[in-house]
């Protein structure tokens, strides 16, 4: 397996965060490996919807936009990675992420793949050299990094004329669980994203052209708040950066429950993402 190490910068949104959180991070996805693809019911559709935005290859080889290196930032399992790689028959994919854990699982998944190669690395500080990529492929991921940051380094490695696509979230996701969790006395148990146009605006401060940009909501549903804590701690999204809290005891946990009931729908108890689907294009 390729491994590169960078540091860790200390940051999220607008907002600091230390390196303990991060390494956090990447430990909670680490241990969701085996258990975060029959979990990531919304991680997959979001990440078809993603590839939408992604750019066709060019039947002609060698010519000048012809797509020959590409990077899947927070690659996870590597499922997508083997995607890109089939999409793009001719080019070289590096799935990259800061969980260790994950990218052994997607080496072994993938052991012998001529065209794909795994990379150990912080999306804020890519390991790879300014102007050398054709596309970077993100899908929720960047939400746990600085926007800013991330942007920068995606205009540093790209190529003249070559694209980011990518998903995120925004403000407003996951509000049922945040609402139910005030009501039942508990705050900062879920974590915050940047308002969408705030978001936009951190789009325009940067090099890159906007293609696309756009917000849609997907919600799931669970028969019960057991099974919806469950879920996200088998994707591994269950680190709160913000606060510091105890265990869910007993208590907590009804509380919780009674709170969440009254939102419940026919379909069950609701859990809205609100997902930020993104083109940019570095200039020629």
């Amino acid at each position: 397996m390729d491994v590169i190490t960078r540091s860790i910068p200390e940051c999220h949104g607008n907002r600091p965060v230390n390196t303990q959180i991060k390494q956090r991070i990447a430990e909670n996805f680490s241990r969701a490996a085996h258990s975060y693809d029959n979990a990531a019911v919304l991680q997959k559709r979001v990440a078809a919807r993603t590839m939408l935005g992604l750019p066709a290859q060019l039947e002609k080889k060698n010519a000048p936009n012809q797509i020959q290196r590409v990077i899947d930032l927070g690659a996870g399992t590597g499922l997508h990675s083997l995607t890109l790689a089939d999409r793009y028959s001719d080019a070289m994919i590096t799935g990259m992420d800061l969980a260790m854990g994950m990218l052994e699982f997607a080496r072994q998944n993938a052991p012998d793949h001529p065209r794909l190669s795994w990379c150990s690395g912080d999306i804020e500080s890519v390991p790879f050299q300014s102007n050398s990529i054709d596309l970077i492929y993100s899908s929720l991921a960047i939400q746990w990094c600085g926007f800013e940051q991330v942007l920068s380094e995606v205009g540093r490695v790209l190529k003249p004329g070559c694209s980011f696509v990518f998903s995120t979230l925004a403000e407003g996701s996951l509000q049922e669980l945040n609402t139910a969790w005030c009501l039942a006395g508990e705050r900062d148990r879920v974590n915050r994203f940047d308002r969408f146009e705030a978001q936009k605006q951190t789009v325009a401060r940067s090099e890159l052209i906007r293609q696309a940009f756009s917000l849609k909501a997907e919600t799931l549903y669970y028969p019960d708040v057991i099974t919806l804590l469950r879920s996200l701690k088998a994707l591994g999204v269950n680190t709160v950066l913000a606060g510091k809290h105890g265990l869910v005891t007993r208590r907590r946990l009804d509380a919780l429950k009674h709170a969440y009931e009254p939102l419940r729908q026919p379909e069950g108890l609701p859990l809205t993402y609100q997902v930020i689907y993104g083109v940019l294009q570095k200039p020629f």
